[in-house]
């Protein structure tokens, strides 16, 4: 590192301590973290760490981006930590967790998307989380995307009173670019495709399953429809038999 860089990478560190005290503008404090994200290297971690979680967005939106180009160049679980802690942190606003979870995802591979996966399975993210962490998992392939967004499907009303995250779940369900969504639906009702952080509804995860199937893809449904009407499971028989006459009445065939 020349001597020239270290200098500019002191300065911005100090600048960013002064913002932080409030003896510095607030617009000076971002400036340096962005010059931090082009040049800092590990001597910025702290400051920027500290950053990440003081009451201000604007700090901590920068800071996470300055954490994840700095890691970039030198990879530290510091940074790692650091990102998905305040992923995780329900006191942090919205606007700097969706932040974290925007650097953490530029910065990981799948095996290291824990935190995002968190992010859905609590029924106390908000939506634009739940979203900015669907991206996330899509940019890094994970694989049970599908499986997710079911589980988010299945919180009662005690835990989604107004039923935003089940209907903001079925909407991504219907978008999701996924070939195999409607053979894979058809496995989680056989119980063949399981879901690993929250069942079915006992008395009505099936039959929500089915009409989604239904919403999906009306006309390719139908022959997933036809072998649920002879199913063994008269709750699965009777939701399959429903949905198969709904579309029979709107003109749908196989």
């Amino acid at each position: 590192m020349g001597l020239l860089t270290r200098f500019r990478e002191s300065s911005a560190i100090r600048c960013i301590r002064g913002s932080l005290q409030q003896a510095k503008p607030l617009e000076e404090g971002v400036a340096a973290m962005r010059r931090l994200g082009e040049f800092g290297t590990q001597r910025a971690i702290p400051i920027l760490r500290d950053a990440l979680f003081k009451d201000n967005v604007a700090l901590q939106i920068q800071a996470a981006r300055a954490l994840a180009a700095i890691y970039a160049r030198y990879p530290d679980v510091h940074v790692l930590e650091a990102l998905n802690s305040a992923v995780l942190h329900e006191r942090q606003a919205p606007q700097a967790r969706q932040a974290a979870i925007e650097s953490l995802t530029d910065i990981i591979d799948v095996r290291h998307c824990g935190s995002l996966i968190e992010v859905l399975k609590s029924n106390r993210s908000p939506t634009t989380l739940r979203a900015a962490a669907l991206r996330g998992l899509k940019q890094l392939r994970y694989p049970e995307v599908l499986e997710r967004l079911v589980e988010s499907t299945q919180f009662g009303k005690r835990l989604d009173p107004k039923g935003e995250t089940r209907q903001w779940a079925v909407r991504e369900l219907i978008g999701l670019d996924d070939h195999d969504k409607l053979a894979k639906l058809f496995e989680i009702v056989h119980g063949r495709r399981k879901l690993r952080y929250r069942p079915l509804n006992p008395e009505t995860g099936q039959a929500d399953i089915i009409a989604l199937m239904t919403r999906i893809d009306p006309k390719q449904s139908v022959k997933y429809l036809h072998q649920l009407v002879d199913d063994d499971n008269p709750r699965i028989r009777s939701a399959a038999a429903n949905a198969l006459n709904q579309l029979r009445e709107q003109g749908v065939h196989a």
